[in-house]
């Protein structure tokens, strides 16, 4: 985390340098345009001052006019502001260059595995999805029927449904939210038919939104005809919200009330995000665009793999991975990025998958179960724990179960 701090900060600090460099050679372009404009019209006005005597003096000898001029023109140094001031446009241009070539310009060919094709269909598909996803029907219809995307309108079917609730969550209309709560009823349900905790919060903002707006009675009537049926599940909240009508006045005042924070979330904003994740829960798809929690991760990647790339001479990053899709050091995402639980064995340093699942020895280490028959060499075989001086065999460790990795 501090090294991806650091590079954060360095990367920071490159474009700001970069901005800065791009500000002064933008000053120096509109200096250097201002001069070679003010050298052009002063070249066209001498040239029409010559052209006015040649016709008003029909004997007059067109060399000495033309000496004239040429004269005229020397002593102006016409020629030398428009290069002085076309030099120091250079000079910030190409030290912008430098900059950007030394902290943006890297050659990313290394992380990049060519040996496998790229499956433009599949691709196409993400695409398509993506815009559906983010509500950008238009441009997703035309590259859809641009890319050839089939089944286009089976995917933009569900993410319009969605979109259409939350279009109006957004102008603080909570029907069409309800509507899709009650159409969903069932998938929505908590433990035992419970109401689902989503309808609540649709609930609590609606009581929030009229306390807030039409006052106590308003908000209190609303809480009678709708708070009932969540009194089993939701009762510590129903009482806070019943606390923050007691200082309803107060915190109208602007004195302090020890329910203010209810008040100060960000209510409409929460909820919006909460539809987007309920529903694309409901449709089997994640909360965020696969295809934009790939672009980000693989953003987050590159810069480390461009590092490594610098050490590598003779073959490209993604060519260390070979057969076992495994890079020879560690690539951090962050938090954002962890989407569920990981093991990854102390002995073999290899992730557990369903075929080689983590054991937890008696002793209480945990190690895959592909390294305890390697260390074992036979199921009934007492072999040492490799952390500690406990023996067991192999029947003796039991498996490790994460719930969210089935």
């Amino acid at each position: 985390m501090a090294a991806a701090a650091a590079a954060a900060q360095q990367a920071a600090a490159d474009v700001e340098a970069a901005l800065n460099e791009a500000d002064k050679a933008a000053k120096k372009q509109k200096v250097c345009a201002a001069a070679s404009a003010d050298a052009v019209n002063r070249l066209l006005q001498a040239l029409q001052r010559a052209r006015a005597r040649l016709l008003a003096d029909p004997g007059a000898s067109p060399q000495a006019v033309l000496a004239e001029l040429q004269a005229e023109l020397a002593g102006a140094e016409l020629a030398a502001g428009m290069t002085g001031a076309t030099k120091e446009l250079h000079g910030a241009v190409s030290k912008l260059g430098k900059i950007v070539d030394r902290a943006f310009s890297q050659d990313i060919s290394k992380a990049y595995r060519a040996d496998r094709p790229l499956d433009q269909r599949a691709l196409n598909q993400v695409i398509a999805e993506h815009l559906f996803h983010e509500g950008l029907f238009e441009i997703g219809q035309l590259f859809v029927e641009e890319a050839g995307v089939e089944d286009g309108e089976a995917l933009r079917r569900p993410y319009a449904s969605m979109h259409t609730v939350l279009s109006e969550i957004q102008r603080h209309n909570l029907a069409p939210a309800l509507e899709w709560v009650r159409e969903h009823e069932a998938a929505l349900a908590g433990p035992g038919g419970a109401p689902s905790a989503f309808e609540f919060s649709i609930h609590r903002l609606a009581f929030l939104a009229l306390l807030k707006e039409q006052g106590e009675g308003a908000a209190m009537a609303y809480a009678r005809q709708h708070f009932g049926r969540f009194q089993a599940t939701q009762m510590p909240a129903i009482q806070r919200l019943m606390g923050a009508l007691c200082f309803a006045k107060r915190a109208a005042a602007g004195r302090p009330s020890p329910y203010a924070d209810l008040l100060a979330e960000d209510l409409w904003g929460n909820l919006a995000r909460e539809f987007v994740r309920q529903c694309c829960l409901l449709l089997g798809q994640a909360q965020d665009s696969p295809l934009l929690v790939t672009v980000a991760a693989g953003a987050a990647a590159l810069p480390t793999l461009l590092k490594l790339a610098t050490v590598i001479s003779d073959q490209s990053v993604a060519d260390l991975a070979g057969v076992a899709e495994q890079l020879p050091l560690e690539v951090p995402l962050g938090q954002e990025f962890v989407f569920h639980s990981i093991f990854a064995c102390p002995v073999s340093r290899d992730q557990s998958t369903a075929d080689n699942p983590p054991m937890l020895l008696p002793c209480g280490h945990c190690i895959c179960k592909a390294s305890i028959y390697k260390i074992a060499k036979a199921a009934n075989r007492a072999f040492k724990c490799p952390y500690c001086p406990a023996e067991c065999t192999p029947k003796d460790c039991r498996e490790l179960v994460f719930p969210d990795m089935q």
